[in-house]
Parts: C-alpha cells; structure tokens; sequence
C-alpha cells in the first residue's frame, strides 16, 4: 500500500525532453517534498539491499521558468508539505543568497589550526537537517571523517545567521522574538533576486 498510503515526490526542473513519450532528460531536477520518500527508498536499496524493481512512485514534476523558480519554489512547498511541520525559514531555502553562502562555507581555504593533520571547514546548513542527512546511510568511518571535516561546533544554521545579523543591525527588538522571527525579518533584507 505504499502508492495509496504515500504522497509521492513534488519536484521542480527548468526544462524536461522527451524521446518516445519518456523523458529522457531533466534540467535541474530538484525535490520540493518528498524528502523523507527519497531516503526511505535509498536506504531499502543501499542498506536492505531491497528489490526496487516493482515499486512506483508518484510523482507530481512542475517546469518552471528559471527566473521563476525562486518565487515559485517555496510556494509549491508550503502547499506541497503537509504531513510535517514546516517553518517559515524552510521557504527561503534556494534563495541565491543561502546557496552561495552553502558553496562559500564548503569551497573557502580555511587556515590548519596549531598540530593538525587536517582542514576543518564550516558547514552552512541552508536546508533544515543537512548535515544529519549527509551521513544518515554512511558507515562509521565516512561519518567520522565527515565530522571531522565538518565538526558540529563548526556548523551555522540559516536562522541563526539571521539573529546575528539582525543583532550586528541593531535589531534586539527581532531578535528577542526567535529565530524566526528574525530569520523573516533578514529575508526581507536579502530581498529577493
């Protein structure tokens, strides 16, 4: 019953070509809602090691227009998600702003600290439990050298950059309503591209 029981996927791409009424390809294919679907077959395939040769998912796939995905994005996944929480921040995550931040944080040269062996990088987590996501179906040696790599100290939420900067602008007045609050607040700052 997992067709009848399970939403499917939401996604967005920019452009779809078809060859014999199949698409034959997807221009950035991006999953809108259904996160936990995605994982949950990854991990029966990876792990389980499960026969996914007769399992179907639905799948709702809307094209847009490029210059349109920022401002149709969040929208079709405030709509899209209904069985989980989503907050406010969580809409905002493909803004232009959050993806060059999340390309800065893994791509900079950071300095060695004193005696390591090793780079330690930040981890900007633009979308809600990225860093939880990276290692979810990896072994313990690849989860410990991801956390080295990227220890938790060293890992900035998108609200939380949203209160520093709210408080560096002065702001307590936001600040002290919560992260998102603020995080709403900052978005305005940001603006739109």
């Amino acid at each position: 019953l997992f067709f009848a029981y399970n939403n499917g996927l939401t996604a967005t791409a920019e452009a779809v070509t078809f060859e014999n009424n199949n698409i034959s390809k997807i221009k950035n294919l991006q999953i809108v809602n259904g996160g936990q679907t995605t994982a949950s077959l990854y991990y029966s395939k990876i792990k389980e090691k499960a026969d996914l040769s007769k399992v179907y998912v639905q799948m709702k796939l809307s094209v847009i227009k490029p210059e349109k995905i920022v401002e149709f994005v969040p929208k079709i996944s405030e709509y899209a998600n209904t069985q989980n929480k989503v907050n406010p921040a969580d809409f905002f995550s493909n803004h232009p702003f959050h993806t060059n931040l999340e390309n800065l944080a893994d791509t900079v040269k950071y300095p060695t600290k004193n005696n390591a062996l090793t780079i330690e990088k930040w981890f900007y987590e633009r979308v809600r439990g990225a860093y939880k996501n990276k290692t979810a179906y990896s072994k313990d040696s690849e989860r410990k050298a991801f956390e080295k790599k990227y220890p938790k100290n060293q890992m900035i939420l998108k609200t939380d950059l949203a209160k520093y900067v709210m408080s560096f602008k002065c702001f307590p007045h936001v600040v002290s309503k919560g992260a998102q609050a603020a995080f709403l607040e900052y978005a305005k700052l940001i603006g739109t591209p």
